[in-house]
């Protein structure tokens, strides 16, 4: 199978001061399709920079990363369209837009792309509803419990239906029933859409999801 994702001698380098930090340091990484991959690593291990490293958010120092048949340069524009179209995004903050609604914020990732809006909040109807959050359509995040607002944004992230799924400590601010909760939702719908998944946490809820779990130290796999 071909590798949907590929970084080979991946670095990022940071100046504080006189010394040189190595965030990420010469990693190889690679995700297949319909893969779903764990990043483990204690805070500051360089997991998450290397998340955004990986999607085109952050610049890389040295090395190279391929997407399928496009390799990164460093061109935010061509990486953006890239990821309208190709990814999803979850954070540890949900990041949702207080002035909508649960349905709208999910439809913005929709109508983003260019859908019109009747078609984007039926798509946002429709994947809140697999979610198990059809009566909380019209509801604003400030009337939504901690677990449903990360759900609210995976249905965002995922209403595109993308390739590939990035997670930086998605259930970080979860109680554990909530968290095994929202991860089996993901699950699900990961698998429906055969979406590929790389996610960065402290969570071991996520040792049974995953097809592979690499632990990072220091910028390096351990």
């Amino acid at each position: 199978m071909n590798n949907l994702l590929e970084a080979k001698s991946l670095s990022k380098f940071f100046k504080e001061g006189n010394e040189e930090i190595k965030a990420v340091n010469n990693i190889d990484f690679s995700i297949q399709e319909n893969e779903k991959i764990v990043i483990y690593g204690r805070s500051g291990s360089g997991k998450s920079t290397l998340l955004n490293l990986l999607s085109g958010l952050d610049t890389f120092s040295d090395g190279e990363i391929s997407y399928k048949n496009y390799k990164y340069d460093n061109q935010h524009k061509q990486l953006t369209q890239l990821r309208k179209e190709s990814m999803g995004f979850v954070y540890q903050f949900h990041h949702l837009l207080k002035e909508f609604t649960s349905i709208e914020n999910v439809a913005l990732g929709s109508m983003i792309l260019g859908e019109n809006k009747k078609r984007s909040l039926e798509k946002a109807s429709d994947i809140l509803d697999k979610f198990g959050l059809s009566e909380r359509l019209n509801h604003f995040p400030s009337q939504l419990s901690g677990g449903e607002k990360q759900r609210v944004a995976m249905a965002r992230a995922l209403i595109n239906k993308p390739d590939l799924i990035f997670l930086d400590e998605p259930t970080g601010n979860l109680d554990k029933d909530t968290s095994k909760e929202v991860i089996s939702y993901l699950n699900q719908l990961a698998d429906e859409f055969k979406s590929s998944i790389i996610v960065a946490t402290h969570d071991p809820e996520f040792r049974n999801f995953s097809d592979k779990i690499l632990t990072m130290d220091s910028g390096v796999f351990v």
